[in-house]
């Protein structure tokens, strides 16, 4: 991991699809737009923005109301003008400064509606590559929901992709505390210490192709910890309290947390471990791998 020339950090990540999900309704109605409420020069749209979660920014601060912009500006340079009310609907499941990556979905899931809702004919590498503009992870998003890959390796800022065949066919716990952590703030503090040991990044990928779960687990790890679990001990805490539940083979947190996943072969086990998460304060969710897709979104 370092810093690269555009004040990025170089990473290598193995990120995998799970059946957590936030649902995402778009509407089109083409015609003279009631309003132009986009802020951009030039837009021809009325963007809606609504979601479950009223703190959340329903303007040009939403990836997802980014995400329609840049469709529109694909299409212009395309040669396609689309002038009309846009509605988008965000039921969010997916816990919010959590480390889960659920507004790049949620920005993927605009792209590759207004693909198709405006028949643009874009590919999944093209949309991936107009997801990149939105964040770096972005593009992972895109992949899984528009592809048959549900796990791949990201390289340079997270965005350049190499899909992965196979995933951790394993069932999942999500326990997130109360509080969010800053991603900058993290790097930050890695960059000062230079202290973390990077995972087998290959050794992993490689149990993940041959079906070896054990061989994956064993090969797992998350560098971020390294500062995350010093900084904030309640998730250092929380890390602890979910590696003693009945059934869980590993323990990691997200990204660059504060959510903090157990894996478990039986999804029973993760489902009680969520009721006790969740009883105990915690927003707290299971989840199953999306290939089989075991599980449903609580």
């Amino acid at each position: 991991m370092g810093i690269r020339e555009d004040g990025y950090h170089e990473v290598a990540t193995v990120m995998q699809q799970i059946s957590l999900s936030d649902d995402i309704d778009i509407e089109w109605q083409e015609g003279p737009a009631k309003e132009n409420t986009a802020p951009a020069e030039g837009s021809k749209l009325n963007i809606r923005l609504t979601t479950n979660r009223k703190y959340l920014p329903t303007d040009g601060r939403n990836l997802a109301y980014k995400a329609a912009l840049l469709m529109e500006k694909k299409a212009g340079e395309m040669g396609k003008t689309f002038c009309g009310d846009l509605t988008i609907d965000i039921f969010k499941r997916i816990p919010v400064a959590a480390g889960l990556a659920g507004g790049s979905g949620n920005g993927a899931a605009v792209l590759i509606g207004l693909n198709r809702i405006w028949e643009l004919g874009l590919d999944t590498k093209e949309l991936c590559e107009i997801g990149s503009e939105l964040g770096s992870d972005v593009p992972f998003m895109v992949l899984v929901q528009n592809s048959r890959y549900t796990c791949a390796l990201g390289t340079g800022k997270g965005e350049a992709l190499t899909p992965i065949p196979k995933d951790l066919d394993m069932c999942f716990l999500l326990a997130k505390p109360k509080f969010g952590v800053s991603t900058k703030e993290v790097y930050k503090g890695l960059d000062e210490s230079g202290e973390y040991d990077h995972p087998d990044r290959d050794a992993l990928i490689k149990a993940l192709e041959d079906g070896d779960t054990s061989g994956a687990i064993e090969n797992m790890g998350n560098v971020l910890e390294t500062y995350t679990l010093k900084a904030y001990p309640e998730v250092n805490e929380l890390k602890k309290k979910i590696s003693e539940t009945s059934g869980v083979r590993f323990v990691m947190m997200s990204g660059s947390g504060p959510t903090v996943i157990g894996f478990y072969d039986d999804l029973g086990d993760a489902k009680k471990a969520a009721a006790h998460f969740k009883e105990l304060g915690y927003e707290s969710f299971y989840a199953g791998n999306m290939r089989r897709n075991r599980g449903r979104n609580q």
